[in-house]
């Protein structure tokens, strides 16, 4: 849900993050799957075998995933890495018809992100709110497209375990019994209404009042809002790190933010498969009704003419109208957009550079690629592999350049977070020095606490400095890293350039392999006709 906001004199448009929370169990009431390894199956594009119910899943498509991986707390095992492990041993422990199985988290995240970036952040957010907690968890990365309006939907799955683990890795029960205490902290009797007697077991053992309690508070109705509000901040956090302006991520609903707006219904499955074929569902018909009343629904049109203002400005490319060119590259990509909706296709799975790139929207756009193939001065495939070949050299020699000079600004960072905590007590060492005798001594007496600390943070910073003077040099340390984060910024253009570059190589190679391929069985089937008919007339 988009709209658009005045905050400080300026206009921007506020996002409501669409989230989904529901359990994966075994009753119809659970809504997030019956099976905690079909969840798994689904998620994760694998094909998964259930020891529980000895069916096999398999998923129905794979080619959106981004990234999948399980995270697991310190007292889990080793093999519950292998997903297929950890999930039928959660299968496996509950004996239940009814049981819960697992909790399924589905998160949007912006388009705008590179893979690499949701990829990153995506981890930092499952360890923070629910690994650091006790839950293994697995999560992935999808990013599908919508075929009618090629609008892309970069997103995240999260399956958590319900169970806590014991410190040798099994299994706890989810509740516990404890007793009820009087004011005097004793337990209360449990009394029989008919003898006024207190109650007891078969065993003869006496019957206290008690109540059953959560094992753990990963249940709890407020964690829903934690994670959401947590998810909007670090996404509000991220995008103005790397410079997504004009875009706020809110995580109210739209009753606690004061607006008479009606939000859209889930669709599931089912409902999204008949939309997807073009068939209107209820539930379709609900949302389009909503979409009408509301009257502040935005479609986002502008990704394409901000991802080539961008491009624009990282290749100093003068703006202007460029001669489209006729070559083998500009006939492939006309040829993949006549067959695909005016789209080019794009690949996610094993492409290094995609990853990298946050404008996915401008790569599938044909006529932003026509463009770019001008601009790079390409006419053939050849070209591109020329490149390729050149690029791959460049960026490698500058992201080995990179990595050493973050090593060194750690180095530089560590020494002087370790210089702040020295530097108010040189002052002391000073002063002591400055006096003599019984002044020198009443002095050493009186700071012993800070001539302490003095000694302690000055043989640290000799100890750390890798430099055979073992100099402290905070100053000299200061300019050195704001050197190299000047540097960073100047290699980061660069860097940017290259990358966009290589990512246009990989998204037009592919598209040129599977054009081939259509070609090929539309050529096959041409051959069988004419076979057939031949075959006919004989």
């Amino acid at each position: 849900m988009l709209r658009n906001d005045r905050k400080r004199g300026s206009e921007v448009t506020v996002k409501n993050i669409s989230t989904r929370v529901q359990i994966c169990g075994r009753s119809v009431n659970c809504h997030g799957g019956h099976s905690v390894v079909e969840q798994s199956s689904y998620i994760g594009r694998v094909t998964m075998h259930s020891e529980y119910d000895g069916q096999t899943y398999y998923p129905k498509y794979s080619e959106d995933l981004v990234y999948s991986e399980v995270m697991l707390p310190s007292d889990a095992p080793e093999e519950f890495n292998d997903p297929n492990r950890l999930w039928n041993s959660v299968e496996m422990s509950e004996k239940r018809d009814d049981a819960q199985l697992a909790r399924t988290f589905r998160v949007e995240l912006p388009n705008e992100w590179s893979y690499e970036l949701a990829t990153d952040v995506m981890k930092d957010y499952v360890q923070r709110n629910f690994v650091d907690k006790g839950m293994c968890a697995e999560f992935a990365i999808h990013d599908s497209e919508n075929p009618k309006t090629g609008q892309r939907n970069l997103h995240s799955h999260i399956l958590l375990t319900l169970r806590s683990l014991d410190e040798e890795g099994h299994w706890m029960p989810k509740q516990k019994k404890i007793y009820l205490l009087d004011e005097n902290g004793e337990r209360i009797p449990l009394i029989d209404n008919k003898t006024g007697k207190q109650k007891v077991d078969k065993q003869n053992r006496k019957q206290w009042k008690c109540k059953t309690v959560p094992t753990n508070d990963w249940g709890n109705k407020e964690n829903v809002r934690m994670w959401r509000k947590d998810l909007v901040d670090t996404i509000n956090s991220v995008n103005e790190k790397v410079g997504i302006t004009g875009q706020l991520w809110e995580h109210r609903s739209f009753k606690e933010q004061g607006l008479d707006i009606l939000p859209e219904i889930h669709l599931g499955e089912k409902a999204s498969a008949l939309e997807r074929a073009g068939i209107h569902s209820i539930r379709g018909n609900i949302n389009r009704d909503i979409r009408e009343r509301n009257a502040v629904i935005e479609k986002a049109r502008a990704a394409y003419e901000e991802a080539k203002n961008l491009v624009a400005d990282l290749l100093s490319i003068p703006v202007g109208i460029v001669k489209k060119i006729t070559n083998e590259i500009v006939e492939v990509i006309h040829k993949v957009a006549e067959k695909n909706k005016n789209r080019l296709k794009f690949p996610i799975v094993g492409k290094k550079y995609i990853r990298m790139v946050s404008d996915r929207e401008a790569l599938q756009n044909p006529e932003f690629m026509e463009e770019f193939v001008g601009k790079m001065g390409w006419d053939t495939f050849n070209d591109i592999k020329i490149f390729k070949t050149d690029a791959e050299k460049k960026y490698s020699e500058i992201n080995e350049t990179r990595i050493n000079l973050q090593r060194r600004a750690d180095y530089l960072e560590k020494l002087l977070y370790v210089y702040k905590q020295y530097e108010p007590y040189i002052k002391y060492n000073k002063e002591l020095y400055s006096k003599t005798g019984a002044e020198f001594r009443k002095y050493k007496t009186h700071h012993m606490q800070e001539l302490a600390y003095y000694d302690y943070y000055r043989k640290k910073l000799k100890d750390m400095i890798a430099e055979p003077d073992k100099k402290i040099l905070a100053s000299k340390w200061q300019k050195e890293l704001e050197d190299i984060q000047n540097s960073f910024v100047t290699s980061y253009d660069e860097m940017n350039k290259i990358v966009l570059g290589l990512a246009a190589t990989e998204v037009l190679l592919f598209n040129k392999d599977d054009l081939n391929r259509i070609l090929e069985n539309e050529n096959h089937k041409i051959k069988d006709i004419y076979i057939e008919r031949d075959s006919r007339n004989i």
